[in-house]
């Protein structure tokens, strides 16, 4: 698995489909995300997204992903008056087949995430990242994917659940696009996905995290030396090779802990330590306090 898929895995962001409906009258829906992601995406007509005092025009094959969440409104006219989301099945009622063709067809996913620890590479994200149909290739696999959504939402009786895994897919398309097309050449993540050594060193010890990882063998494995591979590390990342896995490893055994039946001494040696106290000891100095009592509020976004 390559580092991004890695890193949405590990997020466990829970797809759900707020709205795939079409409009056959002026309409307008609020969407209250503060605490959530999600997309928009047009496949017949076009729209408008109002927020933080803007207004900007979607058009039928635009793709709008909310990346950190913020209230919204999408509306058929810049000054239509939106409703709240909760009252979706009264507009539906008003807007109703019998009046012709749609003027708009969309589906809107909301993204649930976890009260948890997030990875560092999403905070590096914008708040929204649009991009428009124009953009898009034809032989693009965002384009494929779009064709596939849009055939879903025209047959009607298409599938939440393939909706739910396309958008995943979506997801990480859309993260992939935006990070070749907006180059950084700052210190950060999106500067060590374009580092072949670093990004090789990261998904090395993403696809073995309990392995005995040393300075040396992790700088032998990918055919650098030990000073290269750690001053490239610091430079673009902040920290070293070693001091990042030892995150990882955290971060997989509190998964482990929440998700599973397993007791320490297990989450200890599956995620690479020699025992529940190692693993406790590392886990109170990053996150200062040990795993057991660990409370999802207050650890929100430590990294």
């Amino acid at each position: 698995m390559d580092l991004l898929s890695e890193i949405l895995t590990a997020a466990a962001w829970k797809t759900d489909i707020l709205a795939r409906r079409s409009m056959y009258q002026a309409w307008g829906l609020r969407f209250p995300c503060e605490k959530s992601g999600g997309f928009h995406l047009l496949s017949q007509g076009s729209c408008f997204v109002r927020f933080q005092g803007k207004c900007i025009p979607l058009e039928k094959g635009d793709i709008l992903f909310i990346a950190k969440g913020f209230n919204h409104e999408l509306v058929s006219s810049p000054n239509h008056k939106a409703l709240n989301i909760e009252r979706f099945n009264e507009i539906v009622s008003k807007n109703s087949k019998s009046l012709g063709a749609p003027i708009t067809t969309f589906v809107s996913v909301r993204y649930e995430i976890p009260e948890t620890t997030q990875h560092p590479f999403f905070l590096e994200l914008p708040d929204h990242i649009l991009i428009r149909s124009g953009e898009i290739p034809s032989h693009h696999p965002l384009h494929t994917t779009l064709i596939l959504i849009s055939q879903e939402i025209d047959l009607d009786i298409g599938s939440d659940l393939i909706l739910q895994r396309l958008t995943d897919i979506l997801l990480y398309y859309v993260i992939r696009h935006w990070l070749e097309t907006h180059p950084s050449f700052s210190p950060g993540w999106r500067s060590a996905f374009k580092d072949e050594k670093i990004l090789a060193a990261l998904e090395a010890v993403h696809k073995k995290p309990a392995y005995s990882w040393t300075l040396e063998n992790l700088a032998r494995t990918i055919g650098i030396s030990r000073a290269s591979l750690a001053n490239r590390f610091r430079d673009v990342l902040g920290f070293t090779p070693m001091d990042y896995l030892s995150r990882l490893r955290i971060e997989k055994g509190r998964s482990l802990i929440q998700d599973q039946d397993t007791t320490l001494e297990e989450v200890a040696r599956i995620v690479g330590y020699s025992s529940a106290f190692a693993f406790s000891k590392a886990f109170k100095r990053i996150h200062g306090f040990s795993p057991r009592s660990e409370d999802p509020q207050r650890v929100k976004n430590v990294s």
